[in-house]
């Protein structure tokens, strides 16, 4: 084999190593994400559950960064028409598709080069936006797939007991606060939970 084929392999090989989706699928593949499915994280998704309950009825939710599709299992089958979960990790999608839940759909998606398809009353980011490059710019994108009335829900970890307020502040310069909720467990783990709708001006 040439050098430079050999070279060229070694160089794909660590782009695959030390890229996010490769950690995240090894993580998968490891149960390291299991802790997500337990009574401590309960919190956080009754409140996005709760706020979907109130501002959409039987409509069609989007969840950026679904995972294993847990937040979906919190959901009644009469809470939504359509349920749609993307996720970056190969390995979470198919543990999702797994379930084979009514009127739900997981896919494989990048969400800092997302595209997305229908229209939606609620988008969710549970605990991923802040993984995106540009979350203002992925925000934006998303306003033509929002029915009108319809919200974002975020939540995000309050990381070392502090909230992440700048990531915050630039979520609230390009979307209009509606409600917003704080839950902290018996371990000390807090989460801001908000929830947001499209400036009009």
């Amino acid at each position: 084999m040439a050098p430079e084929t050999l070279v060229g392999q070694f160089v794909s090989f660590i782009k695959r190593k030390t890229s996010q989706k490769y950690r995240f699928n090894l993580q998968y593949e490891s149960s390291r994400w299991d802790g997500l499915k337990t009574l401590a994280e309960l919190g956080r998704y009754s409140l996005i559950v709760g706020y979907v309950r109130y501002f959409s009825t039987n409509g069609h939710i989007l969840d950026l960064g679904c995972g294993e599709g847990i937040l979906q299992e919190k959901f009644s089958a009469t809470d939504y028409t359509h349920y749609t979960g993307v996720d970056f990790s190969d390995v979470a999608i198919a543990n999702a598709n797994k379930k084979g839940h009514v009127n739900t759909e997981y896919i494989v998606g990048d969400l800092n080069n997302l595209t997305v398809t229908g229209m939606y009353d609620v988008i969710i980011y549970n605990e991923s936006i802040n993984y995106l490059s540009h979350p203002k710019e992925a925000i934006k994108r998303l306003y033509h797939h929002l029915n009108p009335g319809g919200v974002f829900i975020i939540s995000l970890v309050d990381k070392h007991g502090k909230e992440q307020t700048g990531l915050w502040e630039d979520i609230n310069s390009v979307l209009v606060l509606q409600e917003r909720s704080k839950v902290t467990n018996l371990e000390g783990n807090s989460w801001t939970v908000q929830v947001y709708k499209i400036k009009t001006d």
